[in-house]
């Protein structure tokens, strides 16, 4: 084989391998994470009633929680306290926040 000809199979087989690794890490950043991941903050309430949202607060970051109703209304009632949350995955609402999807809550007996 000539050594133009093989440097081109190299060359080719470098950029799809590039190319292929790029599109993965594309395709995981924009579809959230996945596996069950925790993040431990304060529980706070975001907006004002009736569009008020349960939302947990770190020393970085605020994330909102989509969790079913008797879970929102345990947080609810739970405001300021320290709680470990529990998700499976991650969207990007349309203000840029994390909105995590909520698996399990720990919340802290200590506050």
């Amino acid at each position: 084989m000539e050594k133009s000809s093989a440097l081109k199979i190299i060359s080719l087989l470098v950029f799809i391998t590039l190319l292929l690794g790029c599109s993965a890490s594309e395709d995981s950043s924009s579809k959230g994470n996945t596996g069950t991941n925790f993040v431990t903050g304060k529980i706070l309430m975001v907006n004002n009633e009736p569009f008020s949202k349960v939302a947990l607060v770190t020393d970085k970051s605020v994330y909102l929680l989509d969790c079913p109703d008797d879970m929102r209304k345990a947080l609810y009632q739970n405001q300021g306290r320290t709680a470990k949350v529990y998700y499976t995955g991650y969207t990007i609402n349309d203000e840029s926040v994390k909105v995590l999807k909520v698996e399990k809550v720990e919340i802290s007996n200590k506050d």
